[in-house]
């Protein structure tokens, strides 16, 4: 499979847009390699994210994996309708020159989600436009085309790591490492991972199962990772430390036992946000909720992404703010076009 109408990049340009790879430049580490924002030009500079894939030290890996990751992902991202999704990335270009395999997205970032969740300058307003972003993103991979046998698109290694917000804090997905369904209806997997650490469906057996619902469980705990300010850090899986969603049942769980707390609606939002003036308590019980159902043990108990996303309408915010927010947007909120 070779790449066509793409701009092939040299690798020396890419290193020296990202200023040799500066850590000035270093937006944050992706599944199988690391992202930096990198400018193109003087006079009329193009602000650019790349992404350089790397050897995995903690993920299976055998050679030759990258190059038919990235060229799998040229063919995604050259398919008119999937593109034409707000949170879907836009390809400049790649480079593919023997052991340097890189891609350049048209994007000017503000940070990689992970690093920003932990963030008191991180509002419960740009939270709540992230989740509702890429709730629509979601709703719009996993609707399939029965008129074309395709099936759904299924990411399999969503993190908050592969999401990358603009300068408008419009969340962008930025690896697809994994993805099956779709454009890919015989593809399960590599032999490697099951997804992402911290992310991946305890119900998933196998990579055999190309699952909504496996998407569905990551971002349940997107979700719980944007309200509750916590991240699984690859410290945290080393230490054995729960991961968000074990921390977060064993909160609900806690919250259940106490008889006298039984007329309290839970939430897990943090102390800090619930502060901010736009944050509605109710909203903070609905969403947490949400999440929760989101990551439900059971596959087939967890709601669809559809349910997830008007579930999403109904809260205050994106009622009181839905223009910034993106609740007015035609492109977040039409059907899914048919691909």
């Amino acid at each position: 499979m070779e790449p066509e109408n793409f701009r092939r990049i040299e690798y020396e340009d890419l290193v020296e847009c990202t200023d040799t790879l500066g850590e000035r430049n270093y937006i944050g580490r992706f599944q199988f390699g690391k992202m930096y924002h990198g400018v193109l030009g003087t006079f009329e500079p193009i602000n650019l994210l790349v992404k350089i894939w790397e050897v995995p030290e903690i993920y299976n890996y055998k050679p030759g994996d990258h190059k038919i990751r990235l060229m799998e992902e040229l063919v995604l991202l050259r398919h008119e309708k999937v593109i034409k999704h707000p949170c879907m990335v836009k390809l400049y270009g790649f480079c593919c020159d023997g052991e340097h395999i890189s891609v350049a997205y048209l994007l000017k970032p503000f940070g990689s989600l992970f690093n920003l969740i932990p963030k008191d300058s991180f509002t419960w307003l740009q939270r709540i436009k992230t989740a509702f972003g890429l709730a629509s993103l979601l709703k719009f991979l996993h609707v399939g085309n029965p008129s074309s046998y395709y099936p759904p698109f299924v990411v399999q290694n969503l993190d908050a790591a592969h999401i990358v917000l603009d300068q408008d804090y419009t969340p962008r997905l930025c690896d697809f490492g994994l993805v099956c369904g779709g454009l890919f209806p015989d593809r399960r997997s590599y032999s490697g991972p099951l997804g992402c650490y911290g992310y991946i469906d305890v119900s998933a057996s196998s990579q055999d199962d190309c699952s909504t619902k496996k998407d569905i469980f990551a971002f349940g705990v997107i979700l719980l990772s944007l309200i509750s300010k916590r991240v699984y850090t690859e410290e945290d899986r080393q230490s054995g430390l729960p991961t968000v969603y074990e921390w977060a049942l064993g909160q609900c769980e806690a919250f259940e036992s106490y008889s006298e707390m039984r007329d309290a609606k839970f939430s897990l939002v943090h102390k800090s946000i619930v502060h901010e003036s736009e944050f509605c308590h109710e909203d903070g019980h609905k969403i947490t909720m949400i999440a929760l159902e989101c990551v439900n043990r059971v596959q087939s108990e967890r709601p669809a992404m559809k349910q997830v996303f008007r579930a999403l309408l109904k809260l205050e915010v994106v009622k009181k703010n839905a223009d910034f927010i993106g609740a007015n947007n035609k492109m977040l909120l039409r059907p899914c076009e048919k691909y």
